[in-house]
């Protein structure tokens, strides 16, 4: 979701990077130091909503691409994901920005692709249409990946699941279109009870909310910006609480992963599914930051203690965020 318009965005940019310099760390010394990588874990990176990157700064998404590739050993970075709105107006010009950034991961890390509204024709002014991902990257290139499990219809990639191992676990991550239709939930489930043991990540673009409650257009309405019910008629899309009811909670997912909220940008949820587990739920989304979001990565070091350190890192900067919304740890279930 872009919040604020794209001429009023440029107008403050110069500014704001002024201060930002300016400022520099002066507060952030009062907070606590990025932890260091600890031996033995292995790493998954987020690219939140990189629509401004791929609109008006390409080079600083190639920029987090290539962290991510020189990064890869040193970090143990075994998937990349990115979490929607992968442009902002659905054209050609911003999805070739994007997939030249992206390909950069070819041969180095696997990734996984979701759509989010706004690669939904411009302006994200439909819930399920034609997108240009398909146009850009099919699932023919990923057929080859020892981890890619496969797509819900043949060459159409908004739908697919991803098998890997990683820390002595055996994992799924299922990537799931803009507001899934009712079909999409049950291949779904379909996929999931193939694979009961593997512990699954759900990653689609609208699920948590930023006040740390999913979306739930039945309780809440319109006190929730841009659910997906405001882009459809309620048959044609499920927000969080319906895919957290029909979909989440009946299964063994440890990570739900989403972006699309842009007043904060930070959510964080963990709730007990129906088999006693716990599931994380994560929204975070930098596009209202300078430059759509001043090159942030959101990673997430999962350690042989079975905790997740959460750290969010730009190569732009070389500095890290180090209030308590961007760098805290959560445990994983046994």
């Amino acid at each position: 979701m872009s919040c604020i318009p794209r001429l009023l965005r440029r107008v403050i940019v110069g500014v704001v990077l002024f201060s930002l310099f300016a400022a520099g760390a002066a507060g952030a010394e009062k907070l606590p130091p990025p932890p260091p990588f600890v031996p033995g874990s292995w790493t998954m990176v987020l690219l939140p909503d990189t629509q401004m990157y791929a609109q008006d700064y390409p080079g600083l998404f190639t920029m987090q691409t290539h962290w991510i590739v020189k990064n890869r050993d040193r970090y143990n970075i075994r998937y990349v994901v990115t979490l929607g709105d992968i442009t902002n107006l659905d054209t050609d010009v911003q999805w070739q920005h994007a997939r030249d950034a992206i390909t950069e991961l070819d041969g180095h890390v696997p990734y996984v692709l979701v759509a989010g509204n706004h690669d939904y024709t411009p302006h994200g002014d439909v819930v399920h249409g034609r997108s240009g991902l398909n146009k850009f990257f099919s699932p023919a290139q990923f057929r080859d990946w020892p981890s890619f499990g496969g797509a819900m219809k043949p060459n159409d990639i908004t739908n697919s699941y991803h098998l890997f191992r990683a820390g002595g676990i055996d994992w799924i991550i299922l990537a799931l279109e803009w507001s899934p239709r009712n079909a999409t939930i049950a291949w779904a489930n379909e996929v999931l009870a193939k694979y009961p043991e593997r512990k699954a990540i759900l990653v689609t673009h609208a699920y948590l909310y930023d006040d740390g409650t999913r979306y739930d257009w039945a309780k809440k309405g319109k006190s929730q910006d841009w659910n997906p019910h405001d882009y459809a008629p309620k048959a044609a899309a499920n927000d969080g609480e319906e895919l957290w009811q029909k979909l989440v909670r009946q299964h063994n997912f440890a990570l739900t992963l989403n972006g699309h909220v842009c007043h904060t940008g930070l959510g964080f949820l963990s709730s007990k599914n129906d088999h006693g587990k716990t599931t994380h739920q994560m929204l975070v989304d930098y596009q209202e930051r300078p430059l759509g979001g001043e090159g942030y990565l959101r990673i997430l070091e999962f350690r042989p203690d079975k905790t997740v350190q959460v750290k969010s890192y730009s190569p732009f900067y070389d500095k890290y965020l180090r209030d308590a919304g961007n760098q805290f740890t959560f445990k994983l279930d046994p």
